[in-house]
């Protein structure tokens, strides 16, 4: 019994309308089945400076996270919640700036000036928000709810639920891949048996977010999006374990600026040699680790940053009645950043008018901007002190 998989060997028949000349010929691949981890009790397998590990650097970002005061956590949440989805959709090339996807969060209103990608970024948004908030506050987790995060996802060309094709990564086709994932009838067994890891395994939540990562991209269960589902779900293991409180570890941050190796070290767990990976194992929980310490150190920045941000707010506002709806909007511009006078009045819950009138005094105290570009005759604006912070932790 080990932490290590088995290869098995798969055919691809000939196919003469293929697109490249090998899967016109057809031919043999190998399919990786990783091995189960409620049967195998993987973390027993981690070595002693790799767990010390884990527990010192939880023990700062738990720290860190209960020292925030409410009122930060609030404004700290919503631009984590994005910077987090912008850089997790960066790794799988899924690239659009923090005003593109606050331009998109905005929906039908402005239908016409969305594009595809920053649209996908902010379904990852709302994806990472229903794993945390969500699956959180659950003692069990089901296939259904791993569904459910994906299918917050909106995945365009992506079939519903668990995966009932092939799918790789690299190459055109399965026979020049560089990795196959297990074979279609394995999927919900080892989801499964994932989830009973997770929901049973008495490991430290940090260890448990790694090791779990590492074998959910490993299982590849859906058509598409597994990359920004995986990252999403190791949010709500670390909010349910209590690592975080209320908030948002920027994990995809890091990760993106650290993107080989993160590939690297995930491929390296993938082989059927018992010794190799177990090795590969510890080092990829390391780099982990080292990934959450590093995130711990940017959550800290962005606290300060936003402390100062509120602060240029609170100084440009001076002198706005408390119950103004131009002061009660500067907090949900946090949350989104570029508006329309509908979405502020339907927000706030006041007139059209007085939506224009909040608006135009935030542009003359100069936290809002018209839009800029292509949006140039959008009719929005833009809080772009907001919008450069996001993007500068992206």
């Amino acid at each position: 019994m080990g932490v290590h998989g088995t290869w098995l060997a798969g055919r691809q028949e000939p196919d003469l309308r293929g697109v490249t000349a090998a899967a016109r010929r057809g031919g043999t691949f190998s399919y990786y089945l990783p091995a189960r981890l409620a049967e195998h009790d993987a973390g027993s397998w981690l070595e002693r400076d790799v767990r010390e590990a884990a527990l010192e650097v939880s023990g700062h970002v738990t720290t860190l996270s209960a020292q925030v005061d409410e009122a930060t956590r609030q404004g700290i949440y919503p631009l984590l919640l994005r910077s987090e989805s912008i850089a997790s959709s960066r790794i799988e090339q899924v690239n659009a700036s923090s005003r593109d996807v606050s331009y998109a969060q905005l929906g039908e209103q402005l239908a016409h000036l969305r594009n595809d990608q920053a649209l996908s970024v902010s379904r990852n948004v709302a994806a990472t928000r229903a794993a945390i908030e969500q699956l959180a506050a659950r003692d069990e987790w089901a296939v259904e709810d791993v569904e459910r995060v994906h299918a917050a996802l909106g995945v365009v060309g992506a079939a519903a639920g668990l995966r009932e094709v092939d799918v790789w990564i690299g190459g055109r086709d399965k026979l020049r891949a560089d990795y196959v994932a297990p074979p279609p009838g394995e999927v919900r067994d080892l989801v499964e048996d994932l989830l009973r890891y997770l929901d049973g395994s008495g490991e430290h939540p940090l260890l448990l977010a790694a090791v779990a990562h590492a074998q959910f991209e490993s299982i590849h269960p859906f058509e598409d999006g597994n990359g920004r589902a995986g990252r999403a779900l190791v949010h709500a293991v670390l909010e349910r374990g209590g690592v975080v409180r209320s908030g948002l570890l920027p994990v995809s941050t890091v990760i993106r600026s650290r993107e080989r190796e993160y590939i690297q070290r995930l491929s390296a767990v993938r082989t059927d040699d018992p010794d190799r990976a177990v090795e590969a194992l510890n080092a990829w929980v390391r780099f982990f680790v080292e990934v959450a310490e590093e995130a711990g150190s940017t959550l800290q920045r962005i606290q300060e940053e936003v402390r100062t941000l509120d602060a240029a707010l609170v100084e440009k506002a001076a002198g706005l009645r408390a119950d103004s709806s131009a002061r009660r909007l500067l907090p949900v511009l946090r949350e989104q950043p570029v508006v329309t006078a509908a979405f502020v009045a339907d927000r706030l819950g006041v007139s059209r008018v007085a939506a224009h009138r909040a608006v135009d005094t935030l542009v003359a105290r100069g936290i809002l901007t018209p839009g800029t570009g292509k949006y140039r005759r959008s009719e929005t604006f833009q809080a772009d002190d907001v919008l450069q912070l996001v993007d500068r932790e992206s």
